[in-house]
């Protein structure tokens, strides 16, 4: 009985997490000034400066390699700019905090 009991709470929390994953959602206005929208994987996320970039922005392959024409200042070793929803975005390479928010013409965002 005491199994019946388990599998049935198990069964029940397996069918709210879709939801709740749905939940953490987030939508342009979500996003507080300073802030970008960016995806990772299916979710959809606000960052700013401090918070950790999604991982896939750390890889060397998504590193901006000409930033200097496109205006913007040079990394230091352990950091590159990367391209997320249209906005420069300076990256840790080591642990993926995000040091720096640029616009497309690449000024300080909220600036």
């Amino acid at each position: 009985m005491r199994s019946l009991i388990s599998a049935s709470i198990m069964a029940g929390f397996l069918c709210v997490i879709p939801y709740a994953a749905q939940a953490d959602d987030d939508k342009p206005g979500d996003c507080k000034p300073g802030q970008i929208l960016a995806e990772s994987m299916d979710l959809s996320s606000c960052y700013g400066h401090g918070d950790k970039a999604p991982d896939q922005y750390s890889r060397d392959d998504v590193a901006i390699k000409d930033w200097k024409a496109k205006g913007l200042p040079k990394p230091d070793e352990h950091e590159q700019w990367v391209l997320i929803s249209g906005h420069y975005v300076l990256v840790n390479r080591v642990n993926a905090v995000i040091k720096e928010i640029r616009t497309k013409n690449a000024k300080l965002l909220g600036q």
